[in-house]
């Protein structure tokens, strides 16, 4: 997707998925070493004996590659003011190396703001799937955004 759109676009119920891609146990590790340094997810051996029974991703890099992914699209490119926050953050299943990850998103809600109108909050759930279509990984945002000129 390449088209940028802006918030008047970003109807109730408008949905996009994103591009796809994999973890492997060394971007895991990599990411993990420097931003969430637990065993079971940078030491192999201390991970087999954890409750995940192996390596997984850190949900903060679930979290940024989903993210990645939403930007790849395009989509707010042009009017991404920025967002004042997410709203329950869930993980649901372990990634493991080799998982592929896809994001589905729905905006769920939108308000033209009321002192400003070059520009509007569109909200957002997000759905982070597995290559077998397991969720596991989901969000609430809010996007601010501008407006059509």
């Amino acid at each position: 997707m390449t088209q940028s759109l802006y918030f008047d676009d970003f109807t109730v119920g408008f949905t996009f998925t994103t591009a796809s891609r994999t973890l492997t146990e060394d971007d895991i590790v990599t990411f993990a070493r420097q931003y969430d340094p637990q065993p079971f997810h940078i030491d192999p051996v201390a991970a087999a004996t954890s409750l995940y029974g192996g390596i997984i991703a850190s949900g903060f890099h679930t979290l940024t590659t989903a993210f990645a992914l939403s930007l790849e699209t395009g989509l707010w490119a042009a009017a991404s003011l920025g967002s004042p926050g997410m709203q329950e953050v869930k993980w649901i299943k372990p990634v493991r190396p080799g998982d592929t990850l896809t994001v589905r998103a729905e905006v769920t809600g939108s308000d033209p703001s009321k002192t400003r109108p070059d520009m509007g909050r569109t909200h957002m759930t997000y759905q982070v799937f597995n290559q077998a279509g397991d969720e596991v990984m989901r969000w609430h945002t809010t996007h601010l955004l501008k407006r059509k000129a």
